[in-house]
């Protein structure tokens, strides 16, 4: 049996409609706000969700939106007292699996949940690529642009792999993010996860962190002591900003990984070590072997597989879902603000030469100063309320007459494409090769 999620704000309700789904034989998941449900659909647990239409702060249909940008093929059934044509049309068009009226016979409930398994059956027997990516598998990887999203194809395809992998990005951009979601969704998960910046240990201790040491195998060295690569035995092991190891720690790396064991400074013994080995570098490694100064057989060791993640200014599309992700991680259980529109403006106008990492600083800031209702631009840190884009003005308005034009027509060709997949926008995003995301928020640009 599927396992269904229902939301609504009244309890009744949802013990009502939750006796009597267990009853038919359900597993029964129960949410009292947007929020809540969100939460329980990210962990991939749920199957098909039935939601009330009239909530606060997020009522059905906007539940509805943001449970598609994170699976998109979950059919969601809309349930409300306030028939109309209208809801029922806009539902309907925007995807909606199906809409049922309050009060409704329970068989008719049935049947619905009944129709979107077979649905669900279907799609699991049609030609679908084994390794699309699935993001609500991934719990802390917000992925909403083209670009993440190549990432997210990549991460799921090298995850269940012994493949070495070296992570390239600009400070911030959530290197560690992604070395991290590759060991939770690679066989060895529940072994441990051992992490690193090689940058933060000094150079004479770097050996001994690495690698252990024994006994009296230099001043202070009172007993044994394992490293890291013992420490991570049978996991994965992260070593970030790998650029800054010395040259000569860069040998003992490349022989450890080629024998698969490890000597303890000042130790006579090998001793066997079985560790996925993951690095990550925001400058240049190329460039550093050219210049000397790093090993280029090591190089090409860890460049088995290789994931560049781009500066968050490249990937605009991820920056709002970015900031929501951040404000449902601080407020915890409690109900989560939206973004105003002026506040979402300035997010996305900021270059964030910080990334991923000051753009929840920033949200911190923000919900630091928060006392209620929406988060506003005069919330947001002062150098993002007042960032001005670096553009000469005969320029601006130049590009703003060519964007004009080029917008209008890529808003025709969305409403064509939309008329011919009857406003299934699942669909239409399919057929424009972007995601849901992407499509709603050029639907809903003025």
């Amino acid at each position: 049996m599927s396992k269904i999620l229902i939301v609504d704000d009244e309890p009744r309700i949802l013990l009502l409609l939750q006796s009597l789904l267990k009853a038919n034989g359900y597993v029964v998941e129960t949410a009292r706000d947007g929020n809540a449900a969100l939460d329980i659909v990210r962990k991939g647990e749920v199957d098909i969700a039935v939601t009330d239409l009239r909530m606060t702060p997020m009522d059905g249909m906007s539940l509805f939106r943001e449970i598609k940008a994170i699976a998109p093929t979950m059919p969601v059934v809309l349930l409300t007292a306030y028939a109309s044509v209208e809801t029922a049309i806009e539902a309907m068009k925007s995807g909606i699996f199906d809409y049922l009226t309050k009060p409704f016979k329970v068989d008719d409930l049935i049947a619905c949940l009944k129709r979107a398994e077979e649905q669900i059956a279907k799609a699991a027997t049609t030609a679908v690529k084994p390794d699309h990516p699935v993001r609500y598998r991934f719990e802390n990887l917000i992925a909403s642009s083209p670009m993440m999203m190549s990432v997210c194809d990549t991460i799921q395809k090298v995850a269940p792999t012994a493949a070495t992998v070296l992570i390239n990005g600009e400070s911030g951009t959530g290197k560690e993010v992604i070395a991290r979601t590759i060991h939770r969704n690679s066989t060895r998960a529940k072994r441990p996860w051992v992490a690193v910046n090689c940058a933060a240990i000094p150079e004479n201790l770097l050996e001994s962190e690495m690698f252990g040491h024994v006994k009296g195998s230099f001043t202070g060295a009172v007993s044994d002591k394992e490293g890291l690569f013992e420490a991570a035995n049978g996991g994965t092991l992260f070593l970030d900003e790998i650029s800054s190891m010395p040259l000569i720690l860069q040998g003992k790396l490349l022989r450890v990984l080629q024998e698969k064991e490890i000597r303890r400074v000042g130790g006579t013994k090998s001793i066997p070590v079985d560790v996925r080995v993951i690095v990550a570098s925001n400058a240049n490694l190329e460039e550093a072997v050219v210049k000397g100064a790093f090993r280029s057989d090591l190089y090409y060791r860890f460049a088995v597989i290789t994931i560049d993640i781009p500066p968050l200014r490249k990937r605009p599309d991820d920056i709002i879902p970015l900031a929501r992700h951040f404000i449902r991680a601080e407020r915890g259980n409690a109900v989560s603000p939206e973004i105003s529109a002026d506040a979402a403006k300035a997010l996305m106008a900021y270059d964030w030469p910080g990334n991923v990492r000051e753009l929840e600083n920033a949200i911190k800031h923000a919900l630091t100063f928060y006392h209620g209702g929406e988060i506003t631009c005069e919330l947001l840190p002062q150098k993002i309320r007042e960032h001005k884009p670096a553009q000469a003005t005969s320029e601006v308005a130049a590009n703003a007459s060519l964007k004009s034009f080029l917008k209008q027509k890529e808003r025709e060709y969305i409403e064509q494409i939309l008329n011919n997949t009857g406003g299934d926008k699942e669909k239409a995003a399919e057929t424009l090769k972007v995601n849901l995301s992407t499509l709603y928020r050029k639907l809903s640009d003025d």
